[in-house]
């Protein structure tokens, strides 16, 4: 068996395989002892029918398997054995053509194109500069949260009119013409519940305030949902294509009025809220939300700081794929999700992930990144705890994070994610010792104007 590399640049080679006849010959004959043993064919004993037949009936199929297995191995030790890094998988190869007639016990010969992985030193170190914030929190925030645990514990009591911003209005809107009528073919008295209190046009806030129901008003639907074109299409039902064809008036009418009274700072709700017996009483409670917010708000710094260190090895590292190859592998590999008239766009988006994680390679491997059992176990408790608090839990018991943690575990994709989650924190810690990190304290508007402005650049 013969193996040859042929390296066309930097990113692309062709590796050839011939398989001759020699090869495969004494498996292959095995393969027809072994079959002949335990063929029933009438007019035949076990054992005794000619291998001329036994050939005529299997001898194609075990061929073809015999040669694709040695062609597999032969391929893939050589890549292991000369260190070839590649992208995708090896394809046959449209350059060149390969004899492959199994109809006859010849030799074999295969070509495959493969993409190479692009080659590039890591450029990271303390010539880099990055801030981490440290966000000081006032009363004011604490008093916040309170406010917002208490609303969200609270009763909800339907009432007549509506008071105050942070009363509910629950509306029917209709979509009109020019006329103040039903637009033809548009939205016909869809409920829809909002929150005066998020609403920033300050037009619309003031007319939800102090209705009545019954009342009818005119709303510009846009203003209503602030612009936000993800909001209009979940809180209309539509598809995003229909936003753009939406009239900007619609005709609202209030069906109900929604007072959220909020809890009382008693020990029920203290307990709801921490969990049992976790404070005593309001101070004790507020400490314990300051303490949550600390937590919160270093995350939420650390979390900025990660994407600034992402910016700064996407900034250092800048390589070519090989691009033609990976779209031509996805599109023959996922013929289903890549298309030959969405592949560029997908694409784009694929390489910039794919950029991400060969930065992330060559950093784990260059500065000895491992991961232990230890570590995926406890980012996979970390992260269903988390789970479970987006759901409300804010105090989930250990054994109910468990629980819960065993069913993510089924999914065989889980753990591998949960890897990946480790792998990159492990290698952002990694690259925060090499560069240069101040700390600077901020306020809590002040740390979002920065988040803000980071976004913005893009």
């Amino acid at each position: 068996m013969n193996v040859s590399f042929e390296k066309k640049d930097d990113l692309n080679a062709i590796i050839s395989v011939i398989v001759t006849n020699d090869d495969y010959q004494e498996n292959l004959n095995k393969q027809f002892k072994d079959y002949r043993k335990k063929a029933k064919i009438p007019g035949f004993r076990p054992g005794t029918v000619p291998m001329g037949m036994i050939k005529q009936m299997i001898g194609k199929s075990a061929l073809f398997e015999e040669v694709n297995r040695l062609t597999s191995e032969a391929l893939y030790k050589h890549l292991q054995e000369n260190t070839i890094d590649i992208l995708g998988q090896p394809m046959t190869s449209t350059e060149k053509k390969g004899e492959t007639d199994f109809d006859n016990y010849g030799d074999f010969t295969f070509h495959f194109d493969l993409g190479l992985a692009p080659i590039f030193d890591l450029n990271i170190g303390s010539k880099d500069k990055l801030t981490r914030y440290e966000v000081e929190l006032d009363q004011k925030e604490v008093a916040t949260e309170v406010k917002n645990l208490r609303r969200q514990n609270g009763k909800l009591e339907t009432k007549d009119k509506s008071e105050t911003e942070n009363d509910s209005v629950v509306i029917l809107v209709t979509e009109v013409d020019k006329k103040g009528e039903h637009k033809d073919g548009g939205i016909f008295e869809h409920e829809v519940t909002v929150l005066p209190e998020v609403v920033k046009h300050s037009k619309t806030k003031k007319q939800l305030v102090g209705v009545s129901t019954g009342d009818e008003l005119s709303l510009n639907i846009f203003d209503l949902f602030n612009d936000n074109e993800m909001v209009i299409k979940q809180s209309l039902g539509i598809e995003q294509e229909a936003i753009a064809t939406l009239n900007k008036t619609f005709k609202a009418v209030v069906k109900e009025i929604r007072q959220v009274v909020p809890a009382e700072l008693n020990q029920e709700f203290f307990d709801l809220v921490m969990g049992p017996g976790a404070v005593k009483d309001e101070k004790e409670f507020e400490a314990k939300i300051e303490e949550n917010l600390g937590s919160y708000y270093q995350a939420e710094a650390e979390k900025q700081l990660d994407a600034e260190v992402n910016k700064i090895l996407e900034k250092n590292h800048s390589f070519v794929l090989p691009d033609a190859f990976l779209k031509r592998w996805l599109q023959e590999t996922k013929p289903e999700t890549y298309s030959p008239e969405t592949i560029d766009e997908q694409y784009a988006k694929e390489s910039v992930v794919l950029h991400k994680q060969l930065i992330r390679e060559k950093i784990a491997e260059q500065e000895n990144v491992e991961v232990t059992d230890e570590d995926v176990n406890q980012t996979s408790f970390a992260y269903t705890a988390q789970m479970l608090r987006q759901y409300g839990l804010n105090n989930p018991d250990p054994s109910m994070v468990q629980n819960f943690e065993a069913k993510n575990r089924e999914d065989k994709n889980y753990i591998m994610r949960i890897r990946d989650v480790v792998v990159e924190k492990k290698v952002l810690d990694k690259v925060k010792d090499l560069i240069t990190i101040k700390s600077k304290k901020l306020a809590v508007d002040k740390f979002y104007d920065e988040v803000k402005k980071f976004n913005e650049k893009g």
